[in-house]
């Protein structure tokens, strides 16, 4: 009996060990990363100017849809990076998320503007569809559907790891 108490008191640390070390060394996926495909959820919102109405039927082709606001500190760090792909031709649609529409609109004026099109989501509703917990998030769209999802800033490794294996893969345009 004393025998086997200690073979299993060592097999089992042992095995546990063995077992966290390899679920923790093949992990297939960037972290922040979600693959998961699904279809951009409808919705009705106001441009960020207010002067027109927005829905998913309006949103064509293949686009970045990038969560941003106003009081966003990682949003500001993320802006240059999106400003570059912008003026690389890369299309982006804005989601400013629960942000006074005259903060988000000062703070465009003062740091640029990306985006081809911005929506307006003051109460958070499409971000909330959208599995949203916080900005910035990036979502890839190929015709309707989300085929990327990326919690946090986006940067050139972010873009290299996360995004552009899929454009490449899926033939996208996002011009």
């Amino acid at each position: 009996m004393s025998f086997v108490l200690r073979v299993l008191v060592l097999i089992i640390p042992v095995s546990l060990i063995g077992l966290f070390f390899v679920l923790l060394s093949t992990e297939n996926e960037y972290p922040g990363a979600d693959y998961k495909i699904f279809e951009i959820p409808d919705f009705s919102l106001s441009n960020l100017n207010g002067t027109n109405v927005i829905s998913n039927k309006d949103l064509k082709g293949d686009y970045l849809l990038n969560v941003w606001a106003s009081w966003c500190i990682t949003c500001m760090v993320e802006h240059p990076y999106l400003s570059k792909l912008s003026n690389n031709g890369i299309k982006i649609v804005g989601l400013n998320y629960k942000d006074d529409r005259s903060d988000a609109l000062v703070w465009l004026n003062k740091f640029d503007n990306p985006y081809d099109l911005i929506i307006h989501d003051f109460k958070g509703t499409l971000a909330l569809d959208l599995g949203v917990t916080g900005a910035p998030e990036t979502f890839l769209v190929n015709n309707g559907k989300v085929v990327a999802h990326y919690q946090g800033e986006v940067n050139q490794t972010v873009w290299n790891e996360v995004f552009q294996p899929i454009i490449n893969s899926k033939n996208l345009s996002l011009k």
